[in-house]
């Protein structure tokens, strides 16, 4: 409440006049506060508001997910006794967004993503089964920043890869399907701030 405003400064004939206009004058005052407050009470649900809107009750994931990025990688598969071979494939990976807006996906970003992908598969994985390539990527793309990415900013951190291995019908028994391999963080796992 803001302090009483001061006495009239007009003169006054009568004793009656004067208590009148002191009536009016502090019921003014009273309403002027009194509007001030429901004012400030209005701001204060709309800012509630606002802010439950910015931040739901309930915890959400917000992800970010690139890709199919097409690949061709060839592996030695001691684990199961295969010889080497080559599979064409795709990765797909996949972000938490941990701040107002995560990783940016743009041209330049995702050509980014895709030349170290390209690098990490280039050459051949020795005494690997598919899921051992999927946490071996997983592993070199976690953390992971390329200079293109910087200038957009973003709050991220890798959640997920998912890597495709397209099969064809082979010597070795491969089919035509398609096989997912995936290498995730638990959806519980605690994303620092």
């Amino acid at each position: 409440m803001t302090d009483t405003p001061p006495p009239c400064d007009i003169p006054h004939t009568t004793r009656q006049e004067e208590d009148e206009c002191e009536q009016r004058r502090l019921a003014a005052h009273e309403e002027g506060e009194l509007r001030r407050r429901e004012d400030t009470m209005r701001e204060q649900e709309w800012h509630d508001r606002l802010q439950a809107a910015e931040q739901p009750a309930e915890r959400l994931d917000r992800t970010v997910t690139v890709g199919p990025i097409g690949i061709f990688f060839t592996n030695v598969n001691r684990a199961m006794n295969l010889r080497a071979h080559s599979h064409t494939g795709a990765v797909t990976v996949v972000y938490d967004t941990v701040g107002r807006h995560g990783y940016p996906s743009f041209a330049d970003t995702n050509t980014a993503l895709e030349r170290r992908i390209h690098e990490l598969t280039r050459a051949v994985f020795k005494d690997a089964t598919n899921e051992d390539i999927a946490d071996r990527l997983f592993a070199h793309l976690d953390g992971y920043t390329a200079p293109e990415w910087k200038s957009w900013g973003g709050h991220y951190r890798l959640r997920a890869l998912h890597l495709d291995v397209i099969g064809v019908r082979d010597q070795i028994g491969h089919d035509t399907g398609t096989t997912r391999y995936t290498v995730a963080r638990p959806h519980h796992t605690e994303i620092p701030a």
